[in-house]
């Protein structure tokens, strides 16, 4: 795990940044979004994080709400002692509110619904010592992507300063440059977001309820 204020210096060194408070080209506010943005893009690649949720049964009920879980491998049945009943059909669904919503056969009440399955990778921080939940060996990859973003950023800042007719000195580099850094950035992201990816489990699926 690592905070952000560590994910902004890691991202420092990929960008040549000498002094984490630097404000141009990139000051720390696009750096921390970058970062942010990072981490929430590798849901969209596949890489997910591995979890379990526990939900308890109420009587006529089909339809529970999620904290956690986004995408659902298997689902088992647990009596009120904790005992293993059997596997369920179950389906995760976006809420329409922003959250996930577990539908599952009516059961009777007190018993649990175990859920194993993903769910993203924290994309939020509330400040610079607040820790990421990726594991540090893979840190690196969502790392590529804010680069990428940030060099995004310097490419737009392009455009502005063109219709000036006066480039700063940090922005000595063509727009092909640019490009070509963005482009290696991309792909090297894209290239280790499927590596991590491949380290999911595998299994199971979700199956349709009746």
């Amino acid at each position: 795990m690592a905070t952000l204020a560590t994910l902004r210096a890691k991202l420092n060194g990929e960008l040549g940044v000498v002094t984490d408070a630097e404000t141009s080209p990139w000051s720390q506010t696009v750096r921390n979004n970058a970062i942010k943005d990072g981490y929430a893009a590798l849901w969209r690649q596949g890489v997910w994080k591995w979890v379990t949720e526990d939900v308890s049964t109420a009587d006529l009920t089909r339809v529970y709400a999620l904290t956690s879980l986004h995408r659902l491998m298997r689902a088992e049945l647990l009596d009120s002692e904790g005992y293993f009943v059997q596997k369920m059909r179950a389906i995760i669904e976006p809420d329409g509110a922003g959250g996930y919503e577990l539908i599952v056969p009516e059961q009777a009440a007190g018993c649990t619904l175990r859920l194993y399955g993903w769910t993203a990778y924290k994309s939020q921080f509330s400040g610079d010592e607040d820790t990421d939940d990726l594991d540090a060996e893979h840190n690196r990859v969502p790392l590529l992507k804010a680069k990428a973003i940030c060099l995004r950023a310097a490419l737009a800042s392009f455009a502005r300063y063109g219709e000036r007719q006066a480039l700063p000195p940090e922005m000595n580099l063509t727009v092909d440059q640019l490009l070509g850094l963005v482009a290696a950035a991309e792909r090297e992201f894209e290239v280790e977001c499927r590596s991590l990816a491949g380290l999911r489990l595998r299994g199971g699926g979700t199956m349709a309820v009746p």
